[in-house]
């Protein structure tokens, strides 16, 4: 009995050690998340390595809040604030040999930035740059997605997910989803299911994306200590870095606290409205969850994200430009709509550079496979119309 109760306290004692200890990685996580990085060499080498060519200087400034935040500009109409990026590639997803994957807006001092974003009647396009870009180089804008509710996306098991994918459109409902296969530091190849493009399968990999692409910090994922530069880019590769190829700026425990904090985010809240039923079936039947798929099983319970997590052709309209390697620059990861609502409330517009300002026009945009769900849409009367566009404007 006395052995049973040691056991048990014992027990107890290593489990509240152990919640201490995530919380504890969750906090400093969150401060991780939020500190300003500088360039090297400091007088706090823990805190430098910024650039040479950067973004950003800490993950909340393109992420404030963990929500969707606007694009801002100034008078002339070029990009002002760090919500959106430009993203350079070919066809096939390589990066430019000079610019590298992404259009860095920003530098260490004795580094010149790459250039600017300005917004044009075509959308975001490169301006100021300092040379020409590659042959057969593309561009596409990029928003900051929100943040909340990764953690709940993670646990959705992988079989889960291939249950869903029918790449061939075997069924003839013209949706042939498919599963995007990258590479996982923790694991080999696995489906895809953060970024625009499904780039990272677990949301370290994202954190260390973020880290080498956008604030130009090695991690042990990607060692680079000059982030994004590219191969032609001699001043860049030359500045002084927080680290070597073995000795990363950012190392992965420091990878694993953003982790930790990011993955215990709860998802977006949502008001339930009497319009919900009536939404839900239209939502179904216009086929908008056939992409859209309300609940995915986890461990945890349903997953109400509205995404099937599975990369989708889209059609010409949202053709990307830039893209990942493997994936069409038509093809999108389905995009969950849990916190639609305060997207809209935000005004940072809708789909992958907020060219949309509302959920028509994003409708509209649709082609592919959302040929046919758009064709529903539209065919439906006045009102109908407007009980689907305030159900999915509630998410």
């Amino acid at each position: 009995m006395r052995l049973a109760m040691g056991i048990a306290v014992a027990a107890a004692l290593l489990a509240g050690a152990a919640m201490a200890d995530d919380r504890m990685s969750r906090t400093i996580g969150k401060a991780l998340f939020e500190r300003a990085w500088v360039p090297a060499p400091s007088s706090t080498k823990a805190n430098d390595g910024l650039g040479p060519l950067f973004n950003a200087r800490a993950c909340a400034s393109c992420h404030a809040g963990l929500e969707r935040m606007p694009v801002t500009t100034d008078p002339t109409g070029k990009v002002t604030g760090e919500s959106l990026v430009l993203r350079f590639s070919d066809g096939a997803g390589r990066a430019d040999p000079v610019y590298g994957k992404q259009l860095q807006t920003a530098a260490v001092p004795g580094v010149e930035p790459e250039g600017r974003i300005a917004l044009s009647v075509a959308g975001p396009v490169p301006h100021d740059l300092e040379g020409p870009v590659g042959e057969g180089t593309r561009y596409g804008a990029r928003i900051a997605p929100a943040l909340r509710g990764l953690g709940r996306l993670e646990a959705v098991p992988e079989d889960e997910l291939l249950k869903l994918a029918d790449p061939d459109d075997s069924d003839g409902d013209g949706i042939s989803g498919r599963a995007g296969f990258v590479y996982a530091r923790d694991g080999g190849y696995q489906v895809g299911r953060f970024g625009w493009k499904a780039s990272a399968a677990r949301l370290s990999d994202m954190v260390e994306m973020a880290f080498s692409t956008d604030l130009g910090l090695s991690t042990p994922g990607r060692p680079a200590p000059w982030g994004d530069c590219g191969e032609k880019q001699s001043e860049c590769l030359a500045a002084p870095h927080g680290g070597d190829l073995n000795t990363p700026e950012i190392t992965g425990e420091l990878v694993a606290m953003i982790r930790d904090y990011l993955a215990a985010v709860a998802p977006p809240s949502r008001e339930p409205t009497a319009e919900n039923a009536e939404g839900t079936a239209l939502f179904a039947n216009t086929g908008c969850s056939a992409c859209h798929a309300p609940a995915l099983p986890s461990p945890k319970g349903p997953v109400q994200a509205y995404t099937d997590l599975l990369l989708h052709d889209m059609g010409d309209e949202l053709d990307g430009g830039a893209t990942e390697p493997g994936v069409d620059s038509r093809e999108w990861r389905t995009a969950p709509l849990w916190g639609l609502s305060r997207i809209l409330a935000s005004g940072s517009g809708l789909l992958h550079d907020g060219r949309a300002r509302t959920l028509d026009e994003a409708i509209r945009a649709h082609g592919g496979e959302g040929r046919q769900a758009r064709s529903r849409y539209m065919a439906l009367d006045k009102d109908d119309r407007e009980r689907l566009l305030a159900f999915v404007s509630s998410l």
